[in-house]
C-alpha cells in the first residue's frame, strides 16, 4: 500500500495482514511531486521489496486512487497494469476521493476492487458509498465474495448480502436519486462540474503560491478538486502538532478552515517549504474564500508570527 495511504486504511490492513501471518509493504511517495513517473518507479521498487527477489508473493495491493493528506491524483491504471505484470494476486484501489472529483471508470482500471464515497464530492449524507468487484473468473478475482458481517442474506451474494445489514439505518441511502437530479442541474452534470471545480482550484493554488512565493505539491494535471500549496517557510511549521495549531489558529482568529500537511525538510535542506496547505474547490465556493486565506496567512507574515508563539 502507499505510504500516503489514509490512516485508517493503513490500520486495518496492518491489523488483518499481521494477524493472518503477512507482511505489509509501504510505498514511500516523494513530495512533493513532479511527475507520475515518481510514483511508478517508487511503486515498482516497493513490489521488487514484497516479493524478495521471488521467494514471496504479493497477495494484495491498496492503492490509492486519489491520496487525502498530501492529496495527489495516482495513476492507477498504471500501477495496476504493474500489479498484473508482476503477478500480485488482487488489487484494491480506495478512492474515497474519486467519484465526483477525478474521472472512473472501473472496467479501464481494471482492478479487482473499487469504491469510492458519494459524501465527499457526490453531495450525498455520510455513508453512502460504492463497491465495484470484477465478475468471479476474471483474471486476478477468485474465490466467494461475502460482506464481512453475516446477517439474513448470506449466502445469497455479495450485493443481496450487503442490502440488509442487522439493524442499519438505510435512510441515507434514499437520497440518491435526488442528488442525481440535483447534479444534472449543473452545466455538463458531474463532468461539467468535475471540469470546473479543477480548474479553479489550480487557479486559486497557483494564485497563492504566487502570493507567497512558494509552490505547489504537485503539477495541475496530478490534481483532481484539490491542490496542495505550500506556506511561507517564515511561519516556522516544523511538526504535525504545529500544523494542527496553525489550522486552528487560522479558524479561530480568521474564520478559514484548511487542512495543513506537514512534510518533514530531507537532509541538508534549510529554509525550505514543511508546510501545505489543501485547498478544494466546489460549485459553492467564491473566490473571496480564497483571498481571505491569501489574506491571513499575509497578516501573520506582517505581524512576524511563527508556530513557536502557539501554545499547545
Amino acid at each position: 500500500m502507499l505510504h500516503y495511504a489514509y490512516g485508517a486504511v493503513k490500520k486495518s490492513v496492518q491489523a488483518y495482514v499481521t494477524r493472518a501471518g503477512g507482511e505489509v509493504i509501504e510505498v514511500q511517495l516523494p513530495f512533493p511531486i513532479t511527475s507520475k513517473e515518481e510514483i511508478v518507479s517508487e511503486f515498482r521498487k516497493a513490489l521488487e521489496r514484497g516479493k524478495e527477489n521471488g521467494k514471496k508473493k504479493v497477495r494484495l495491493a491498496v492503492i490509492d486512487h486519489v491520496t487525502s493528506m498530501p492529496s495527489v491524483v495516482i495513476p492507477v491504471k498504471e500501477l495496476v497494469k504493474i500489479c498484473r505484470e508482476e503477478g500480485v494476486d488482487q488489487v484494491f484501489v480506495d478512492a474515497a476521493h474519486g467519484i465526483g472529483c477525478v474521472d472512473v471508470d472501473v472496467r479501464d482500471i481494471g482492478a479487482d476492487f473499487y469504491t469510492s464515497n458519494l459524501h465527499k464530492w457526490f453531495f450525498c449524507p455520510p455513508s453512502i458509498a460504492f463497491l465495484y468487484c470484477r465478475k468471479r473468473g476474471e483474471e486476478g478475482n477468485g474465490g466467494d465474495l461475502h460482506h464481512p458481517v453475516v446477517s439474513h442474506e448470506y449466502g445469497n451474494g455479495l450485493a443481496v448480502e450487503s442490502a440488509w445489514i442487522g439493524t442499519r439505518d438505510y435512510s441515507a441511502q434514499l437520497v440518491v436519486p435526488a442528488v442525481l437530479e440535483f447534479i444534472n442541474r449543473f452545466e455538463g452534470g458531474i463532468d461539467g462540474i468535475k471540469e470546473r471545480n479543477h480548474e479553479k482550484v489550480v487557479e486559486m493554488g497557483e494564485m497563492l503560491v504566487k502570493a507567497w512565493g512558494t509552490n505547489l505539491g504537485s503539477p495541475p494535471e496530478m490534481c483532481g478538486s484539490m491542490i496542495m500549496v505550500g506556506l511561507p517557510a517564515c511561519l516556522g511549521i516544523s511538526s504535525e502538532s504545529d500544523s494542527l495549531k496553525l489550522r486552528t489558529h487560522l479558524r479561530e482568529h480568521f474564520q478559514v478552515e484548511v487542512p495543513i500537511y506537514f512534510r518533514a525538510p530531507l537532509d541538508g535542506e534549510v529554509g525550505s517549504v514543511t508546510g501545505y496547505a489543501r485547498i478544494s474547490h466546489q460549485v459553492y465556493n467564491k473566490v473571496e474564500d480564497y483571498y481571505r486565506f491569501r489574506d491571513a496567512v499575509n497578516q501573520l507574515i506582517s505581524d512576524g508570527f511563527t508556530c513557536a508563539s502557539l501554545s499547545d
